[in-house]
């Protein structure tokens, strides 16, 4: 079995000022490229037609304009055929996910140990800081949770990575945060997920807590599903604590079940015992007299994962930027389509920043990366602090490149909401790895769930459990494009109050004329 265990990723964490980038703990609006000779020359370099002269009267937005539609109009770059890999085994990237103190991160770490991803050494040193501090349950939490204060606090706050090997898949462990606080991680490491892992706590009292309101199991589970995560299994954990009750077990399904299927939109969630502290029914069956399914490991192994994609245009959304300077900067992201290489030329939107992709490393050692992979590679070019930054998306020119917009069109559906949305309510839009303020300006007409027919126009409120089309305009161009161009980039949901009130598809962008 190889094993990579990786970094703590920082993708969002408030209040933490990070050089020559948003902050990551506030929904910054997307800054407009600034006028500068060294851009110019870039663009002058770079393969696609020469821009337009600019007059020291034009203004940016006119200027930028212009930029776009000499990228849109350069031919399509070749298509490269696909380039044969050392690593044959299917890549599965798996999310764990759940309430605060369900025991995500021991379960994961348990689990690591268990496969030897995690020598016992490391475990014995963990076990012994764990109790000088007061927190000896937490031994194997820290596998993962690696940073000062988040074993200070005992919750997680960045997402984790870990990749490891199984007998047929190689598994990239993505372990989310799942305090209210951190909510933009989580959404952050779902956009880049195949399959996702839901642990509850069957702790008397504990389920109900993360269950009900307030409680983020339910708000898991729907940005699951709205982030496009089909494969769910859900990890019913700290049995151990209630003497594996088969009643208990039963309860959390059945109450699980009905959320799941019939609100969530899950068809087939799967249920599995465990202990993420005693280990039992992580990597190898267990003996329960009213249990004789797979264990955690199984259900892993029996994830689909996706198929690798060659063609279509290339959209790489950026979750991290790691390093900054003024002519490279590293950053990492999914391969939401299309495929790159070493010494492309590419364009990084909505900045509209020409830059050359100097180095790539990705999850599995190739050359060439498509549709699915998840890299880190170095941009070089002449940068703009924010020209480069978490939601902006690397695209290459030709007809079907991404054209940033602020206006677009969605249909959507609402969740639970106190307060109905009307017209001009201010909301925050994520999609893929972006986060930004937005305005509800059209509420266009509600549709009928079962059919998509139109059952009103012009409405004054969408309220909860309604399904409706709406336009929504942002303060600034950002990275998103149509459903049916490329799924990752046309999710949305909205969040407003410390909640999740919507979700649903861009159906078309609006841009100027």
């Amino acid at each position: 079995m190889s094993v990579s265990l990786g970094r703590k990723v920082p993708l969002h964490q408030p209040n933490q000022k990070h050089p020559k980038k948003q902050n990551y703990g506030q929904c910054a609006p997307l800054s407009e490229p600034k006028k500068t000779d060294q851009v110019k020359d870039i663009l002058k370099e770079s393969a696609t037609p020469a821009v337009s002269q600019k007059k020291s009267d034009m203004d940016l937005t006119e200027y930028r304009r212009n930029q776009l539609l000499n990228i849109a109009r350069a031919p399509f770059v070749p298509r490269r055929t696909a380039k044969p890999r050392l690593v044959r085994k299917d890549l599965i990237n798996l999310i764990v996910v759940g309430h605060v103190d369900a025991g995500k991160s021991t379960l994961m770490g348990h689990l690591l140990h268990d496969l030897d991803v995690v020598d016992t050494r490391t475990i014995d040193k963990y076990k012994r800081d764990a109790a000088r501090s007061g927190k000896a349950s937490f031994a194997y939490a820290w596998v993962l949770d690696e940073t000062e204060e988040e074993r200070e606090r005992g919750v997680t706050m960045d997402i984790g990575r870990t990749s490891f090997e199984t007998e047929n898949r190689r598994i990239v462990l993505l372990d989310a945060p799942g305090h209210k606080d951190f909510i933009s991680n989580m959404i952050t490491g779902t956009s880049q997920a195949d399959a996702a892992v839901l642990v509850v706590n069957a702790t008397t009292g504990e389920f109900e807590t993360g269950f009900e309101n307030g409680g983020q199991t339910k708000e898991h589970a729907l940005l699951l599903r709205s982030l496009g995560v089909t494969q769910l299994v859900v990890a019913i954990s700290k049995l151990d604590t209630v003497e594996w009750s088969y009643d208990r077990y039963e309860e959390i399904r059945n109450n699980l079940t009905v959320f799941l299927t019939r609100h969530a939109g899950f068809s087939k969630p799967i249920f599995v015992p465990v202990s993420g502290f005693t280990g039992e029914n992580l990597v190898k069956r267990m003996d329960l007299s009213w249990y004789d399914g797979p264990c955690l490991l199984e259900l892993m192994n029996s994830f689909v994962a996706p198929k690798l994609s060659f063609g279509g245009p290339l959209r790489i959304g950026i979750s991290d930027v790691h390093k900054v300077s003024d002519n490279q900067v590293v950053v990492s992201g999914k391969v939401e389509s299309g495929e790159v290489e070493k010494d492309d030329k590419v364009y990084i939107m909505p900045s509209v920043t020409p830059a050359t992709i100097k180095e790539c490393a990705g999850n599995i050692g190739a050359t060439q990366y498509v549709t699915g992979d998840y890299i880190m590679f170095t941009l070089q070019g002449a940068f703009e602090p924010e020209s480069v930054q978490v939601g902006s998306v690397v695209v290459k020119s030709g007809p079907d490149t991404l054209i940033p917009a602020r206006k677009f069109q969605v249909r959507l559906v609402v969740f639970e909401i106190a307060t109905p949305i009307i017209k001009g309510a201010k909301s925050e839009l994520y999609a893929h790895s972006l986060c930004i303020p937005c305005t509800f300006t059209k509420l266009i007409h509600t549709i009928d769930k079962s059919n998509g027919e139109v059952l009103k126009e012009k409405p004054r409120f969408i309220s909860r459990g309604m399904s409706a089309v709406v336009e929504i305009e942002t303060d600034h161009d950002v990275a998103i494009e149509a459903f049916t161009s490329c799924r990752a980039l046309g999710r949305v949901t909205f969040r407003s109050g410390g909640n999740t009130i919507a979700a649903g598809i861009v159906e078309k962008t609006i841009t100027p004329q």
